[in-house]
């Protein structure tokens, strides 16, 4: 497809070449792919650029999260369009042309994202503001996992904000483009079936499934605290302090898994009332 100049795919890894090599070995060899690589994983950037010639591997100086993976993927990305996605997803690779074929017909967007593969956006997430298109919805905001991005867009309205090291930061970037009245679009006939927290593929799943419960607290109160008021941010996160006391403590003698999912839930809300910048790290 001629469009194929235009476009670059870019993923953040983390211990994540099987699933990323997956995706890629499905895709034409004409699209150009980026690879962020947050752990300097070894062999990752020599097996890849080896085996694909379309594959350029950037290894991170610093481990700056998902949110720092996407900026570098940002500022390394010379297309008209870029598609950031997560590396646990499938989808049929005809959606990308249905996308590319879109830019043709829709010049003023910012993001054009599928529909969530489980169910329909919240009405909270849908935009209010005029849509002349019928076959596509106008949004408020998108979930993260698959975005096609319009470069020259996402340029005016600034990168993420590398506060947040993982969750909430598309959500964040949607809701500044949204209020910079930029056009976020979701095409309902489009699914990505999207795993949900299987990108890494080393170490110890307790520990991989406490940090991302940790990183998903502080960064909710973050959000919420940045974008609307102290108020909006405790409201919204309060029920979720109380329920993970009790459940920490429910299952705190006769359940490992879940005592240390809670007490992270707890720390990272913690942490970000406590106003302190999102410390926490894997461990493996």
């Amino acid at each position: 497809m001629k469009y194929y100049k235009d476009l670059t795919i870019f993923f953040v890894s983390y211990y994540s070449k099987k699933k990323i090599e997956k995706i890629v070995s499905k895709l034409n060899n004409k699209i150009k792919f980026l690879v962020i690589d947050n752990a300097n994983e070894n062999g990752l950037k020599k097996n890849l650029e080896k085996k694909y010639k379309n594959i350029r591997v950037i290894n991170s100086i610093k481990n700056k999260g998902q949110t720092g993976g996407i900026n570098l993927g940002f500022k390394n990305i010379k297309t008209k369009y870029s598609i950031y996605m997560d590396s646990d997803i499938s989808f049929n690779p005809k959606i990308i042309d249905t996308f590319l074929k879109s830019t043709k017909k829709i010049k003023d967007f910012i993001i054009f994202a599928p529909q969530h593969e489980r169910s329909f956006y919240k009405k909270e997430f849908h935009s209010n503001k005029y849509n002349k298109f019928k076959d596509i919805q106008l949004m408020k905001l998108v979930h993260g996992h698959f975005l096609f991005f319009n470069m020259k867009n996402v340029k005016k309205i600034g990168f993420f904000d590398e506060n947040f090291f993982l969750y909430y930061e598309e959500t964040d970037f949607c809701l500044r483009a949204y209020r910079k009245n930029q056009k976020i679009y979701v095409f309902p006939k489009i699914k990505v079936f999207h795993e949900s927290g299987k990108s890494v593929n080393k170490g110890n799943p307790i520990e991989v499934e406490a940090n991302k419960n940790w990183h998903f607290m502080w960064s909710k109160f973050y959000y919420y605290k940045k974008n609307y008021s102290y108020y909006q941010a405790y409201k919204n996160t309060i029920l979720d302090l109380f329920e993970s006391f009790i459940k920490f403590n429910l299952f705190y003698f006769f359940n490992k898994r879940k005592k240390i999912i809670f007490y992270n839930r707890i720390s990272g809300l913690l942490n970000s009332y406590m106003g302190k910048k999102s410390f926490r790290r894997l461990n493996i």
